[in-house]
């Protein structure tokens, strides 16, 4: 890097001149030869010198505790292993990062899993059935051996068989200090058909604790002129028939082995990181959030999970549902729910099933429908262990 060496000029007041007499030049001009040293300087930058100091580099001047500060706030953990690229410091430093993000490139899912898929012609649209995710559902080159190629395959073409797939568990290996960490799959699991909403929000120790289901059977803009009778209200048309219950108990069923597969697959991750405080799995479609606190890791740590016999996931309690129903429902904004469908679950014997954890499980405009809902009549469901 060229440096610039400063020039110092000294300079002085201008002496006073007084008024042009008729003999005099009425533009007279100063000899700067002729000023005397000033004892005011400026330091000017006129252009590279050839002075052979080598360049200073600002971030060695920074302690340990700022430039960490700095990949925190970087959290992705592929743009924190193009770091580790960067210096023996940064590499140094990289895994004492606490904060970190990890988006998922693509799912691979088991082979026995996705031919039974394939001789059923796919996943069932609208009830929510689903190839189980069986293996590390991961595909990012590790960041302690970076590879440029690799990164930048993985950037045109994740899924390329042909790219060694690395799993969160292993990527995030290590990692000694992290305590917050999120991770966002591709897609939701939920197969759905166009217009119909499900989200979900599920809290997990080393079993389910909680989880806030919203659906609605189709999702459309209100009109510019809505009639104020035809929806939010509250009357005999809420009541719910056999067909439309139906379809939310399997709503229910569909959410929850969702919720369950992702939670088996955090055994390793977790008990891989004793100082993790903070976990959230969510999507890249925004079907479904798994969060786990402080206390909810270290109850999942220790005691081991219970596998359901048959399937990659842990197994379901017996459960304790409240279940609010609504033909239609505006929310704020441009809009409108029919068949909106709140559900809170918690284990069998809970009796706090509308609570803060209810209403703070979505942002809005949906945490207004879920208020609305709570406001209407509710039905008490009872489920067996699955």
């Amino acid at each position: 890097m060229e440096t610039y060496q400063p020039l110092r000029l000294g300079l002085l007041p201008l002496p006073t001149v007084s008024s042009p007499t008729p003999n005099s030049d009425p533009n007279p001009i100063l000899d700067p030869l002729s000023l005397p040293d000033s004892d005011l300087d400026l330091d000017l930058d006129l252009g590279p010198s050839t002075s052979d100091e080598e360049p200073i580099d600002h971030f060695d001047r920074l302690p340990d505790p700022v430039l960490l500060l700095i990949l925190n706030r970087i959290g992705d953990v592929k743009s924190l292993g193009r770091c580790s690229l960067i210096s023996r410091r940064f590499r140094s430093l990289i895994p004492l990062v606490d904060q970190v993000y990890v988006r998922v490139d693509c799912v691979i899912r088991d082979d026995a899993a996705t031919a039974s898929t394939s001789s059923n012609q796919g996943r069932t649209r609208g009830t929510g059935i689903f190839s189980h995710i069986t293996r590390a559902f991961h595909s990012i080159s590790h960041f302690l051996t970076p590879s440029r190629k690799i990164l930048s395959t993985f950037q045109s073409n994740p899924c390329n068989s042909d790219i060694s797939h690395h799993s969160p568990d292993e990527v995030l290996r290590n990692f000694k200090e992290l305590r917050h960490l999120q991770i966002v799959l591709p897609d939701g699991e939920l197969g759905l058909d166009d217009g119909v909403l499900l989200k979900w929000k599920a809290g997990f120790g080393s079993t389910l604790e909680t989880c806030v289901i919203l659906g609605a059977s189709s999702v459309s803009s209100k009109p510019e002129n809505p009639n104020p009778n035809s929806c939010n209200k509250i009357g005999e048309e809420e009541t719910i028939n056999n067909a439309i219950l139906k379809l939310r108990i399997i709503w229910t069923i569909s959410a929850l082995i969702a919720a369950s597969s992702r939670h088996y697959l955090l055994e390793k991750i977790v008990s891989g990181h004793e100082t993790l405080e903070r976990l959230e799995l969510s999507d890249k479609d925004g079907q479904g959030v798994l969060t786990m606190d402080k206390g909810q890791l270290e109850g999942f740590r220790a005691s081991p999970i219970s596998a359901s016999c048959g399937a990659l996931r842990t197994v379901v309690p017996a459960l304790s549902v409240k279940l609010w129903y609504a033909p239609m429902l505006d929310l704020p904004g441009d809009m409108r729910l029919e068949g909106a469908t709140l559900v809170a679950i918690r284990p069998s014997g809970s009796e706090d099933l509308s609570g803060d954890w209810v209403l703070d499980a979505f942002d809005e405009p949906y945490q207004s429908g879920v208020r609305m809902l709570m406001a209407r009549r509710n039905y008490r469901i009872e489920m067996n262990s699955f």
